[in-house]
C-alpha cells in the first residue's frame, strides 16, 4: 500500500463529510448485570461518510480522478477532517523521541483527564512552534528537530491519512443538461502508517 501526500482528498467535497473518532470496546455483562469492558484500541480510528449531493461534470471528474489513482481502498492519502483539524497552543503538545527530536500529538482534555492523538500530517505553511532553537517539521511524520532546547507547544492545522472504504465508485446521471453526477455513499476510514 502507498500513501500520497498530495493531492490531498479535495477539500470541497471534504467539508460535507460526517464522522468522527470510534473506538473499539467489548463489554461482556455477567449474571448481576456488572459489566467488565476490554479497551481494544489506545487510539480511536476515525470513520466518515457522505451521502453525495448531485455536482457538476467537473468535480465529478476530479473524484473519479482521485479514487481511480487510490486504486479504491488499495492507498492512502490525506484527508481534511474539519470536525477536528487544527490544534491551539493548550493543545498542541510533544512527547520526546530522543534528545532533539519530538512527535507532535494533540490533546484532549476533559477535566483532570487527557487523551493524547498523535499527529503526524501536519498541514506545511500552518505550523508554528514555541521554544526550542530551529525547530523544523517534517510535515510527513509530525516530527520536529530542534538544534536544542525543547519545544513547548504548536499551533496549526493538520490532515488525517484515510483510505476509500469501497473498491467500486457507484455514480449515477442525474441530470443531463447539464450533466449532474451523484456518487450516493462514500465512505472514508482512518489508516496507520
Amino acid at each position: 500500500m502507498a500513501f500520497y501526500e498530495t493531492p490531498r482528498f479535495p477539500d470541497d467535497v471534504s467539508y460535507q463529510f460526517e464522522g468522527g473518532p470510534a473506538f473499539s470496546t467489548d463489554i461482556i455483562v455477567n449474571g448481576g448485570g456488572f459489566e467488565s469492558r476490554n479497551q481494544n484500541w489506545s487510539q480511536a480510528r476515525r470513520v466518515w461518510r457522505c451521502n453525495h449531493v448531485p455536482k457538476a461534470r467537473a468535480l465529478t471528474d476530479e473524484l473519479l480522478a482521485f479514487f481511480s489513482v487510490a486504486a479504491g481502498r488499495a492507498h492512502g492519502f490525506r484527508f481534511k477532517d474539519w470536525t477536528d483539524f487544527e490544534a491551539t497552543a493548550a493543545q498542541g503538545i510533544f512527547v520526546l523521541l530522543t534528545a532533539t527530536t519530538f512527535q507532535m500529538h494533540k490533546r484532549y482534555a476533559s477535566g483532570s483527564n487527557n487523551h493524547d492523538r498523535k499527529i503526524i500530517k501536519p498541514v506545511s505553511g500552518t505550523i508554528v512552534v514555541t521554544g526550542g532553537v530551529n525547530p523544523s517539521v517534517n510535515h510527513a511524520t509530525g516530527v520536529v528537530t530542534v538544534d536544542s532546547g525543547t519545544p513547548t507547544s504548536w499551533v496549526g492545522e493538520f490532515d488525517t491519512p484515510a483510505r476509500f472504504d469501497a473498491d467500486d465508485m457507484r455514480l449515477q446521471v442525474v441530470q443531463t443538461s447539464p450533466r449532474r453526477f451523484v456518487w450516493g455513499d462514500i465512505s472514508l476510514t482512518e489508516i496507520r502508517i
